[in-house]
């Protein structure tokens, strides 16, 4: 179908901000622009607590905001890793979004502020998700989190750290997990796939930019296929948890998302699937702008209650 009216209008809006080139200007400046047009949006929900905790982590203190919702349905929690191709964003930029999906989910949801690339290039993000992982199985009671209720969520790169933790978790014996969400992940880092010539311009996220992400999180070309680094390269998928996964029509990693869900439903993992038409990357956090991520945020939130029953 074609590029849906909202996606039209917010890419207009998005050409007249002037946002710094990512190709050409310094990452610390592009953090500070993205991180000067964060901030709570409208009808908010207002939650029972949110802290700020620092464990310590492989590189050192690693900081995990704790939110708790209003009205708790389950003993659930969901750690959740934000988007940003490795490289930019942060547990403030997502705060917005994790407030509604705590809410919505009536869970405890956890967002992690993992280690960003280059200064920090791969594996450190993914050990960063694991050892959170590790540490809420251990700890969550302190929230009267049950710790064999335990999910994993992300957007882009988030669901890419999501994917590998769960790859992670099944190969060193836990932490158990119930179910992952991956929204539009990167899954591999194959460019030859239709969607990044399909989509390479003009929709929110280049081709271009994808490889400046992963020329910052893994210049080691060899080891981008490592299943931590490109999930759907791991030697087999079997035995991870049930996964809700969707993707964006107009966007470059559509395809690798897809061919992800597939490869789980291939090698015997429960998955639900959906291409949100219309819709351009990183759609979901935008709930004020887009009806599909209201629709997204309900589904995630029905999905997670199921899971920890």
């Amino acid at each position: 179908m074609p590029l849906h009216p909202q996606a039209v209008k917010f890419l207009e809006i998005y050409a007249r901000l002037e946002q710094p080139s990512l190709e050409t200007t310094p990452v610390e400046e592009s953090r500070q622009w993205l991180a000067s047009g964060t901030g709570l949006f409208p009808n908010c929900p207002e939650l029972t607590a949110v802290d700020d905790v620092l464990i310590s982590g492989p590189g050192g203190p690693l900081l995990l905001r704790i939110y708790r919702p209003k009205q708790a349905v389950n003993r659930g929690a969901c750690l959740y890793f934000h988007g940003g191709g490795w490289v930019l964003n942060s547990v403030q930029t997502h705060d917005d979004f994790v407030r509604r999906l705590t809410d919505a989910a009536g869970c405890v949801c956890v967002s992690v502020e993992y280690r960003l690339a280059p200064e920090h290039p791969y594996p450190a993000a993914v050990d960063d998700a694991y050892a959170a992982l590790q540490w809420m199985a251990a700890n969550g009671s302190q929230w009267d989190v049950d710790a064999t209720r335990l999910a994993v969520a992300g957007d882009s790169a988030g669901g890419n750290l999501a994917a590998a933790v769960c790859l992670m978790a099944r190969d060193r014996n836990g932490p158990a997990i119930r179910q992952q969400v991956l929204a539009y992940p990167i899954t591999d880092c194959d460019f030859t796939r239709s969607s990044y010539h399909e989509n390479a311009d003009g929709y929110f996220l280049t081709t271009s930019q994808m490889r400046w992400f992963w020329d910052h999180y893994c210049p080691d070309v060899e080891r981008r296929r490592e299943p931590c680094a490109s999930p759907i390269h791991a030697s087999t998928l079997s035995g991870l948890p049930p996964a809700f996964i969707f993707t964006a029509e107009f966007d470059p990693l559509r395809d690798e998302g897809e061919a992800y869900a597939a490869a789980l439903q291939a090698a015997g993992v429960p998955v639900r699937f959906r291409r949100f038409d219309g819709m351009i990357h990183a759609f979901l956090r935008r709930v004020t702008t887009f009806d599909a991520a209201k629709e997204a945020l309900r589904e995630i939130a029905e999905t997670l209650r199921s899971a920890f029953k």
